[in-house]
């Protein structure tokens, strides 16, 4: 479930951001106008350091608060439409950085605990300044995931499943959360203290806490002077075989700039809470739908599919590539029709053993209310994700596009 809750199906990543400018000439005799900010950068469907397919990837620079040299460029860090806030591995990240800790109002230290899907991890809030393309959020909470200098896990963080607090485990250098919300928990985190989410921690020990939404894991794109009301992601078409990588773009603003007008993109407006939509699909609706880079497969649960062995038990294996159709519901009562593919991944993968990008696989959700338009659905789309409360030409955000 989206709502305001970070959400990993599985995770990788990888490359280095390299961006070239434009420029802009004014007219003669005139002064020359500003020109556009760089909202750009390169992405990359790899593999990652996990070898895991559909991973959308790319690198963060982080800056000491108020600092533009004593910075750091992070690659291997996956870009989630499903989450909110930027997660670093601890031991990726320079001593030198010396990014301050976030404390409560009694001198505590904010710690986090991020409960995935698949497991959990547990670090301290810091403050850092984060730099993309040429954007840049200044002085933004970020967590820093295994953090050695708090090792104790609190049993109502660690209940949610297996830890992911190295690179190996989380399989990705950090989380770039740009999805639908301002912060990672909101108003909720700020009138109770909800054991599983944030705790104010000392030598005693960890206890949940309420914390503020200025202290709170922040949209780094909602912080951005410009370009700030959502992102656009465009990856390119693909074989239905698969393609051994695949590049794209991360562009931030939705109808800012000339890069990212909607066009003629449907506008599905998601619920204002849950960031969820209705996907009506063979007969059934799943009222848990949503569109998210974060996940690597398209889920959702069914009895018709059958799924794979021992080596892809996550996947469905149908005997033949099966040619599918679905409807996706808005609350603004806007459908789009979605034709989309499921292959045998077994065979998919046993074919073209060093693949990484691939349009047609998926698995089951774990439920039959889910339906997760993840990794496959963003080859050969432009996808926007529009920012709750953000003004944009399809109108106010929370919304998905495409």
């Amino acid at each position: 479930m989206i709502a305001r809750w970070p959400r990993l199906c599985l995770t990788a990543a990888s490359v280095a951001a390299v961006l070239s400018l434009g420029a802009c000439g004014g007219g003669g005799g005139g002064s020359s106008p500003n020109p556009p900010t760089p909202n750009t950068q390169p992405v990359i469907v790899d593999g990652g350091p996990a070898n895991i397919p559909n991973i959308i990837f790319t690198s963060v620079t982080i800056c000491a608060p108020g600092s533009n040299t004593n910075c750091q460029t992070i690659d291997h860090v996956q870009v989630d439409t499903g989450s909110t806030g930027l997660r670093i591995i601890s031991s990726v990240l320079s001593p030198a950085l010396s990014l301050p800790q976030v404390n409560d109002a009694t001198g505590n230290a904010i710690v986090e605990c991020a409960q995935f899907s698949d497991g959990f991890s547990w670090g301290p809030v810091k403050l850092g300044d984060i730099h993309l393309a040429g954007e840049a959020a200044k002085g933004v909470p970020v967590q820093i995931i295994g953090d050695p200098n708090f090792p104790v896990v609190p049993a109502s963080c660690s209940s949610s499943g297996p830890p992911e607090n190295t690179v190996p485990e989380f399989g990705a250098k950090g989380l770039l959360g740009i999805g639908l919300f301002l912060q990672d928990c909101g108003a909720a985190c700020v009138q109770s203290a909800i054991p599983g989410f944030y705790y104010s921690c000392n030598s005693n020990g960890c206890q949940p806490t309420t914390v503020a939404l200025s202290m709170q894991l922040q949209n780094p794109v909602a912080l951005f002077a410009s370009d700030n009301n959502g992102v656009l992601i465009q990856m390119p078409s693909i074989p239905a075989s698969g393609a051994a990588t695949a590049t794209g773009s991360l562009i931030f603003g939705i109808g800012t700039q000339a890069d990212n007008s909607l066009g003629n993109a449907t506008v599905l407006k998601t619920d204002s809470d849950t960031g969820l939509i209705v996907t009506s699909f063979s007969g059934r609706l799943y009222g848990n739908s949503y569109i998210d880079s974060g996940s690597t497969l398209f889920f959702f649960g069914t009895s018709t599919f059958p799924s794979c062995g021992k080596n892809a038990p996550d996947f469905y294996c149908p005997g033949t590539t099966q040619n599918l159709s679905a409807t996706l519901m808005g609350i603004n009562q806007t459908n789009s029709n979605v034709a989309f593919s499921v292959a045998n991944a077994e065979q998919l993968f046993s074919a073209n053993p060093s693949f990484q990008a691939f349009n047609d696989v998926a698995g089951p959700a774990g439920d039959n209310d889910t339906f997760a338009w993840g990794g496959p659905f963003f080859f050969g789309r432009n996808v926007f994700t529009a920012i709750e409360g953000r003004n944009t030409p399809g109108g106010q955000g929370p919304f998905f596009a495409f």
